[in-house]
């Protein structure tokens, strides 16, 4: 019996057990497939309903055995009500300015996000890339993407980056420790109608 490809089909592989990134003495698993292909973006906003995330052109989902504590959020942008401390950063905020540009990897941006995963993921992979990782990260995409640079009143970059897919944004890359921004706050207030996904690549 010969094997007939079928065309359009989607594969799916589960990793090995390996060192959970985020709970100490923990494994972790992942089920991952590829992000190409015709109706990529379509095939990828399905997947980020489904909890999945993306890493340059993988979607991954945590599959780990004898434990549920990882959880992709999904935010209602249209019935998102902000808490008096979330209220307080959009005022302490108000004087940034959004930036939709292209997905290019600046320095600026690379050391923001520096900053950021160092203060909050310091034994992490991701907080020993380099430059060029970061490029990598930010450029490698098989997804319509666009960054969001968010800046004061003299032009000082405070922002971050965001993925977009059909019913909403993905959060990305790095904030200002000192702005406090939330990434599912920001979310909310640019998701409109649409989700809001937390997880992409940034670790928010």
């Amino acid at each position: 019996m010969k094997h007939r490809p079928v065309k359009g089909a989607r594969f799916f592989f589960a990793t090995a057990p390996m060192p959970c990134p985020y709970l100490p003495g923990r494994t972790e698993r992942r089920l991952v497939t590829e992000l190409a292909g015709p109706q990529v973006t379509t095939f990828h906003d399905t997947l980020s309903q489904a909890g999945f995330r993306r890493s340059h052109s993988i979607a991954y989902a945590p599959v780990c055995q004898d434990c549920s504590a990882c959880a992709a959020v999904r935010i209602v942008a249209g019935a998102f009500q902000p808490s008096r401390g979330q209220n307080r950063v959009w005022l302490k905020n108000r004087d940034l300015i959004a930036c939709e540009t292209a997905p290019r990897a600046t320095e600026e941006q690379y050391a923001v996000f520096r900053a950021y995963q160092h203060s909050r993921h310091g034994d992490s992979e991701m907080a020993r890339m380099d430059f060029y990782d970061y490029q990598t990260l930010i450029e490698d995409t098989a997804v319509d993407t666009k960054v969001f640079e968010f800046r004061d009143s003299r032009g000082k970059l405070a922002g971050f980056a965001l993925s977009l897919f059909g019913t909403g944004l993905s959060a990305a890359s790095g904030i200002s420790g000192r702005r406090s921004i939330g990434g599912g706050y920001w979310g909310g207030g640019f998701g409109g109608g649409g989700g809001f996904s937390s997880g992409g690549f940034g670790g928010f």
